[in-house]
């Protein structure tokens, strides 16, 4: 359940992002689940901890892949991520997420961070 996080930066919402997710694959295997709902708590070029009241069944002896899609400002964000760690508190299932994106989605996501940190 470790996992350290070397990103230039994590920005912390105040008011977590509203979103859904899907599973498209566990431990290699391509499977298609129904969209839950999730709340981005932070996000990096890398990755996000994300927040849901739905179960994903994680293990460090195994790999998920995920779906994540959310706006944020006005910009619709679609991101594949593989879960690196689980925890569970009082039903609410939180999961840090390492996204699986290229070059170009990392500065998006600065970008878009930008513009969403000056209209606060």
């Amino acid at each position: 359940m470790r996992y350290k996080r070397n990103e230039a930066f994590r920005f912390s919402f105040d008011h977590p992002i509203d979103g859904q997710f899907s599973i498209y694959e566990i431990n290699g295997k391509e499977l298609r689940t129904g969209e839950g709902k999730m709340k981005v708590l932070d996000l990096s070029p890398s990755g996000a901890r994300i927040q849901s009241g739905l179960s994903i069944p994680f293990t460090e002896n195994q790999s998920i892949k995920i779906l994540l899609h959310f706006y944020l400002n006005d910009s619709f964000m679609i991101f594949r991520g593989k879960i690196v760690w689980g925890k569970t508190d009082n039903h609410i299932n939180t999961y840090g997420v390492q996204f699986l994106n290229n070059e170009n989605l990392q500065e998006e996501i600065i970008r878009q961070l930008k513009v969403y940190v000056k209209e606060q």
